[in-house]
């Protein structure tokens, strides 16, 4: 995990708006094509309201029981907060 991962995620679980609205701008993308992608993969026609729904529920579960999901996050082997 890189320096910058780091302080966002610091950022994240400390409650810093400005570092959350990073954290969905940096990765937004990414999760809503990872989510378009793997209806592809499943011979599925991702319907634009599931994608939709499952998009804001990834972000939703992130901020759930303070940022818990975040929190355990530790980056280790090489892995970052995109993987």
């Amino acid at each position: 995990m890189t320096e910058k991962e780091k302080a966002l995620l610091a950022g994240c679980v400390n409650g810093e708006k400005a570092a959350w609205d990073a954290f969905v701008l940096q990765y937004s993308g990414l999760v809503y094509h990872t989510i378009k992608k793997t209806f592809t993969l499943y011979n599925t026609e991702p319907r634009a309201d599931l994608v939709e729904d499952l998009f804001q529920e990834f972000f939703f579960s992130l901020l759930r029981d303070d940022f818990r999901k975040l929190r355990q996050f530790r980056g280790d082997r090489g892995c970052s907060l995109a993987s």
